[in-house]
């Protein structure tokens, strides 16, 4: 029974973690998700570490900042915003290091059940959508994004992704993220051999066609499977790994998207005062950093906080942040992305610890890779992630200069 309840409550957080219906962001499901997990901590006699309690603690005194700053505070906003950290860290607190094989097992199945979905999306993509979205398009209340997105919380159609693999995640991007991050825990698990799970999340991230998956898959993984293996031709491997990645970059996904948004971030940035009918407008990476750079400097230690009427909106639209680490950066400012960054250093050196690997320093590089694409740093899952260094009340390890070796 107790193993059915971890594995119930590692799905439901990969469940909220995938964004891919009303059910999967809803506040209600967030509170009985949470509610669920502090009956298994009562049940189990598991209580919050001090260093969890400290943090709650600072989280309440931000807020106090952010009132005596503003004159105001979001106060749905800044619960809504703890309970998903409470909730991400009682999911680690109560599965601790058993969350991650859970995880890898859950996101290989969901793998295996999108490939030959994906295969059906390719040749048949009306009559999968009609089945897919059955149940969505007939209750009311489910429908999420209208005609063009459906999702059964198993797989996604997106009418924008019709040759892309979303699997159950709301778009192919987030779901290239979480088969990425599996893929880091399979080499844990398997020492650094590629295996059969290895093979099936790097065919499924291929079928994404994500160019933050891509950029991921053939640069960061290739550095973090290097970094911790011994062997002598280490040289070798790195230059078979320089020349794939250099051809995958000539694709239009990659070399040419990225230039195209680097060019368009300047015309996104119009809609602070042009006026539209659109109710919002997506300002891609490069387009969310350069509206983040555009507030820092009026909040530059502790950013606005929850408080969105703080930070610079369209005059006639909504302006929605692509990047995770823009986003953190307006909210929370320098401060905040500085902790960010120490409790990921924090969180993954915990688990070099348990599984005896080399490097850590490319693994947090590719969680800030998969933060910089994706508005996700904020998700309770990633929060199981970013918080793992608390569930013990040990001191704390300070990170070190890291010693790059390729050789």
């Amino acid at each position: 029974m107790k193993q059915k309840f971890n594995l119930l409550i590692a799905l439901v957080v990969i469940f909220v973690g995938s964004k891919g219906n009303v059910i999967a962001i809803s506040d209600v499901t967030l509170v009985f998700a949470l509610i669920l997990n502090l009956i298994v901590m009562f049940k189990r006699g598991i209580v919050l570490p001090v260093r969890f309690q400290l943090l709650s603690i600072g989280y309440f005194l931000l807020s106090c900042i952010y009132l005596y700053k503003f004159g105001w505070v979001n106060l749905s906003s800044t619960f809504r915003l703890y309970l998903k950290i409470l909730y991400g860290f009682t999911v680690i607190l109560i599965l601790r290091e058993n969350f991650f094989l859970l995880y890898l097992k859950i996101i290989v199945w969901f793998a295996k059940i999108s490939l030959p979905l994906f295969c059906i999306q390719l040749v048949a993509y009306s009559k999968l959508k009609f089945v897919i979205g059955f149940i969505e398009n007939n209750i009311p209340g489910l429908n999420y994004r209208s005609s063009w997105y459906v999702n059964n919380g198993f797989f996604t159609l997106n009418d924008n992704a019709i040759f892309r693999n979303s699997g159950m995640a709301w778009e192919p991007k987030g779901f290239a993220n979480m088969l990425l991050v599996a893929m880091v825990i399979n080499f844990f698990y398997n020492k650094f051999k590629f295996d059969r799970n290895f093979f099936i999340l790097f065919i499924t991230i291929l079928t994404t066609v994500s160019t933050t998956g891509y950029v991921a898959l053939f640069t960061l993984i290739p550095i973090i499977y290097i970094q911790n293996i011994d062997i002598n031709f280490k040289p070798l491997l790195l230059g078979m790994f320089i020349i794939t990645g250099l051809s995958i970059f000539q694709m239009d996904i990659m070399g040419n998207k990225i230039l195209r948004e680097l060019e368009e971030k300047e015309s996104h940035l119009k809609y602070i005062d042009a006026e539209t009918k659109q109710e919002s407008v997506t300002l891609g990476r490069f387009g969310s950093m350069q509206l983040a750079f555009y507030d820092f400097p009026k909040n530059p230690l502790f950013g606005v906080g929850m408080q969105d009427a703080e930070r610079t909106e369209g005059k006639h639209v909504h302006l929605v942040y692509v990047s995770g680490i823009a986003d953190a950066l307006s909210r929370f400012g320098l401060l905040g992305m500085l902790f960010l960054a120490f409790s990921y250093v924090q969180s993954i050196n915990y688990l070099k610890r348990k599984f005896q690997f080399h490097s850590s320093w490319p693994i947090v590089l590719l969680f800030f890779s998969i933060f910089f694409a994706s508005a996700v740093i904020i998700s309770p899952l990633f929060f199981c992630f970013q918080f793992l260094y608390l569930i013990d009340d040990h001191v704390f390890n300070f990170p070190k200069i890291p010693k790059i070796t390729f050789l």
